[in-house]
């Protein structure tokens, strides 16, 4: 039987989850955005993820003070002794919630690199302009 803690934990677990996976498909949407060069849509959605990252921020917030409550360690290795200790459910939701992670950090990483792309083909569409004197400026 699961204790108090851990069932605590596993509904905010949930909860968490849910706002991780919105997260990553506003990183999904902002990776199509940009590979089509939609830069109006995407000043729409920065909104809608700033609003999400600092949702995702509370709710690491509200799970580190539970932790606390609890007597859990709020790191990684005393999360893992905390979800190893209460069961294989419980484990098996925090390593999804785990690779949710690992994956919104990469699809992050990746429109970083297609952002630092963009801006690379503007400054050389520009310095083309620039340079050529049949284009009146």
């Amino acid at each position: 039987m699961p204790s108090l803690a851990a069932i605590r934990f596993s509904a905010l677990l949930a909860e968490h989850t849910g706002q991780l996976t919105h997260f990553v498909e506003l990183l999904k949407r902002e990776q199509e955005l940009l590979a089509e060069g939609r830069i109006e849509a995407l000043l729409e959605l920065a909104a809608d993820k700033t609003a999400a990252v600092r949702q995702l921020q509370d709710a690491e917030n509200t799970r580190a003070l539970a932790l606390a409550s609890d007597g859990v360690e709020a790191t990684a290795q005393g999360i893992a002794a905390f979800v190893e200790r209460e069961g294989d459910a419980l484990s098996e939701a925090w390593q999804r919630y785990l690779a949710l992670a690992r994956e919104a950090n990469e699809l992050n990483l990746i429109s970083g690199k297609l952002v630092r792309q963009q801006m690379q083909n503007n400054q050389l569409a520009l310095n083309v302009l620039l340079a050529s004197p049949e284009i009146p400026l």
